[in-house]
């Protein structure tokens, strides 16, 4: 083991019903600090992998005052798709979930991240550039008393994480490749031969996880069908103060640009075609142009402003969803039982509610053996755990797929795709199904992403809905007049608490009748701005 393990294990003979383990169990680790003699009985949780996913569900389970234990095989790394460096987007649900868990946590991630649901995000026709659907991300997490959602770097948000779960609690360097469980306990064993024993196993370990393989057998992760290129580059653009995402639509390909803060833009570029694909040294940024020749200014200069050696490339796989995630004393977590497609940006997000709902059911078995001075009953705790997040989970992943294809199927104009008859593009005749999907999406999104956004708040037990000052909405917030004249008029009144907080209570979303001449406009767009 490295010399920055802390644990001192203990060697243990279990030959009589486990022959081929030399167990190695380490020295308590009293997570949740000093306590009753009660406390020495919490349950220890073992975690393989410290991504997100496993350290957030390390901090939760801390906080409880359980024991946990997680290892890592690499902690200097980011592992998946952290390896490309890009930023990640936490989104509401997912910072609400850091907020029941640890306010003081949760701050430091807000206040390190880039806020981006406080302007306009949503689709753009990939060729001329203008808007296709508004998604407004503010008004579903505001009126839900939620943070609105913001972009960090995946590295930051590991060190955050790792930092406040401790050193002592992480094990470095330490892999977990198989398993017994023996119906009492639950053996881990790593790479290294060395062997420790808990209550419960949790694989956290990403896309092509260990723990799920001893579980379920070995099963292949599936291929989108996309190639995705994706770099961060030194650029503002200049409707900065406005956009935070836009994601540009074309046919068979399309791209994605967010602001991550500090002067850079990240993107991914999505490309229909083979896995396994390498490119020319030297030659990505080349094929990008090219595959992207045409598309609008905001593509093109993006891709000019990326140095070819920050444009990194990756097929991009998911998991077919499961509703079986875990057997007796095992479970999954994260990617490594409903890995999904980058496209709704939850993929972490998803991972960030498992840990905090697996860390409450096992508080609750805890809690309920002390009542009924009985063991604690961990496989009914993962059961309930499972029955909790696979509905949710299915629906999103399903959702993320869905995205991918509608991204890449979109047909802005008449003659998009037809061959010999493309050259009709460049009339800018609608096509049909443009105009369709656009009225489906205006009725469809505000509905599924108040229920992404908000839907898993019920389950934050702990935690006092409030959204902060800081996380007012930008001048983009508008609400346009319809032809009924009903409209939704979102505001704030502004009492500021000694924490900087605003409490749901203050929070008002109102339905009102505009009267049939139009209210005074600020100005000549045609819209009425709520004050907020």
């Amino acid at each position: 083991m490295s010399s920055n393990v802390l644990h001192n294990p203990i060697h243990l003979s279990t030959t009589r019903t486990h022959p081929q383990f030399r167990l190695k169990k380490p020295g308590r680790i009293r997570a949740g600090g000093g306590g009753s003699s009660s406390r020495a009985a919490a349950p220890r949780v073992l975690v393989a992998g410290g991504g997100i996913g496993g350290l957030v569900l390390a901090l939760a389970a801390k906080r409880k005052g359980l024991d946990v234990v997680v290892f890592e095989k690499d902690l200097s790394a980011v592992r998946g798709e952290g390896q490309y460096r890009g930023p990640i987007q936490i989104q509401s649900n997912a910072l609400a979930a850091l907020e029941a868990i640890d306010m003081d946590v949760a701050e430091e991630v807000i206040a390190a991240g880039c806020i981006t649901g406080n302007r306009l995000n949503g689709l753009v026709d990939g060729l001329s550039g203008s808007w296709y659907v508004k998604f407004d991300t503010f008004t579903p997490a505001a009126e839900r008393g939620l943070p609105v959602t913001r972009v960090i770097s995946r590295m930051t948000l590991q060190q955050i994480l790792a930092r406040a779960v401790g050193s002592d609690i992480i094990l470095n360097e330490s892999n977990v490749v198989d398993f017994v469980d023996n119906g009492q306990k639950v053996i881990a064993r790593l790479d290294n031969g060395k062997c420790y024993e808990g209550d419960v196993l949790v694989g956290a370990d990403g896309i092509r996880s260990k723990v799920r393989t001893n579980l379920f057998g070995p099963t292949e992760a599936e291929y989108s069908g996309y190639t995705c290129y994706t770099g961060i580059a030194d650029f503002i653009p200049a409707d900065i103060a406005t956009v935070g995402y836009r994601v540009f639509l074309g046919s068979k390909q399309y791209f994605v640009s967010s602001d991550v803060g500090g002067g850079k833009m990240q993107w991914y570029a999505f490309h229909k075609e083979s896995p396994g694909g390498v490119d020319i040294p030297y030659g990505k940024k080349e094929r990008l142009l090219k595959l992207f020749e045409g598309w609008c200014d905001n593509v093109i200069e993006l891709l000019i402003a990326t140095d070819e050696e920050a444009i990194l490339r990756r097929d991009i796989y998911d998991r077919n969803p499961t509703f079986t995630w875990g057997k007796g004393r095992v479970t999954l977590l994260g990617d490594s039982v409903h890995a999904m497609q980058p496209n709704l940006g939850q993929g972490g997000c998803m991972a960030i509610e498992d840990g905090h709902q697996l860390a409450e059911e096992l508080d609750k078995a805890w809690k309920q053996s002390f009542e009924s001075q009985s063991a604690v009953d961990i496989v009914s705790s993962l059961k309930r755990y499972e029955d909790a997040r696979k509905l949710r989970v299915a629906i999103i992943h399903a959702s993320a797929r869905m995205a991918a294809y509608m991204a890449s199927t979109y047909k802005g104009y008449l003659g998009v795709g037809l061959g010999p008859l493309s050259f009709i593009t460049k009339y800018r005749i609608p096509h049909p199904g443009r105009i369709a999907g656009g009225i489906m999406l205006e009725i469809v999104m505000p509905s599924m992403l108040s229920w992404v956004l908000g839907g898993n708040r019920s389950k934050l037990e702990g935690r006092a809905p409030h959204c902060r000052i800081s996380d007012k909405s930008g001048p983009f917030l508008v609400i346009d007049l319809s032809s009924e004249g009903r409209q939704h008029l979102v505001y704030i009144e502004r009492m500021r608490s000694s924490s900087g907080l605003i409490t749901r209570q203050r929070f008002c979303v109102k339905t009102m009748k505009i009267p049939h001449k139009r209210p005074r406009k600020n100005d000549e767009s045609g819209v009425f701005r709520p004050y907020i």
